[in-house]
């Protein structure tokens, strides 16, 4: 993990969520509380802070331990 792009950052970890998309039952025409247009990364980001930095934590551990496991 030497270039800062692959770094398991917030920004990376942000990125990451807004290309696994929305889950389908947080949607909101599915009943969630999250509009379904949105960057799903970026409004938990904004919306949600403490359960992003929880799930950033656990993301970036998981991320370093497969580092870790390849070298």
């Amino acid at each position: 993990m030497n270039r800062k792009e692959d770094r398991p950052s917030k920004i990376a970890y942000e990125r990451h969520l807004n290309h696994q998309g929305i889950p389908e039952d947080q949607k909101k025409s599915n009943g969630g509380r999250i509009p379904d247009y949105v960057k799903y990364g970026t409004w938990l980001r904004v919306n949600d802070p403490e359960f992003f930095e929880n799930t950033y934590q656990d993301w970036k551990n998981k991320i370093r331990a497969q580092e870790a496991a390849k070298q």
